[in-house]
């Protein structure tokens, strides 16, 4: 009788594990990008920037790396997003730098709006004219699948070009090239250490990178 027992019990737990692992699984594969475009993605020394400001970030670097596939190969560009180079895979190396891209930006972007620092026309005419040419690049359905307007990524093209010119204007002042302000630049990973980052790893993770604007499916 004991022995049926804890057989009855070891299957109740069994069961209870798989239940578990599926309604995780049927979660994580159920993930509505759309629907959490007002969920903060991360905190910027307190200011809060949710998915829909950085979806512009995610979108960029996907047609970058599309761009990049479809030299490789035409047929099937999803055999270039797979390829493991650097010690990281193509995919999750753009998605790590399309946050990276974003905090950097929205960092610079802050500290010189602080110091009054503005893009002058002919500035402001070469980001329009980028923001222009990434619209036209992605379609309507592209757009809306990622909760982009043109006016959305006018907007955030503006912030981008603007802490561009910021990271020169600290290049020059420091006497350190432009690179050292890059994203993974060194100069940059000190002056970041100097403001507090919270990233929400849990909605990071299940950000469905190469899927968002795209339709690529990966095994994970």
């Amino acid at each position: 009788m004991k022995k049926q027992i804890f057989v009855i019990l070891g299957l109740f737990i069994v069961s209870a594990v798989l239940i578990f692992v599926a309604a995780s699984y049927g979660e994580k594969s159920q993930f509505e990008y759309l629907e959490h475009l007002k969920d903060t993605l991360f905190t910027l020394d307190e200011k809060e920037y949710s998915l829909g400001e950085i979806s512009y970030y995610i979108v960029r670097e996907e047609y970058r790396i599309e761009e990049q596939a479809k030299i490789y190969d035409a047929h099937d560009t999803n055999k270039y997003w797979a390829i493991h180079t650097n010690g990281e895979f193509v995919r999750l190396n753009g998605k790590n730098s399309a946050l990276d891209a974003a905090v950097h930006d929205m960092l610079l972007y802050s500290e010189a709006e602080k110091k009054g620092i503005k893009l002058d026309k002919e500035e402001e005419q070469y980001a329009k004219n980028s923001a222009s040419d990434l619209c036209y690049d992605l379609s309507e359905e592209q757009k809306e699948r990622a909760g982009l307007t043109d006016e959305i990524i006018y907007d955030l093209t503006k912030r981008a070009a603007l802490a561009e010119k910021y990271q020169g204007i600290l290049a020059k002042k420091n006497k350190r090239n432009f690179g050292a302000y890059d994203y993974n630049g060194t100069a940059y990973e000190k002056m970041l250490e100097k403001h507090e980052l919270f990233i929400e790893e849990k909605l990071w993770e299940n950000i469905p990178f190469g899927n968002v604007a795209f339709n690529h499916r990966f095994e994970e």
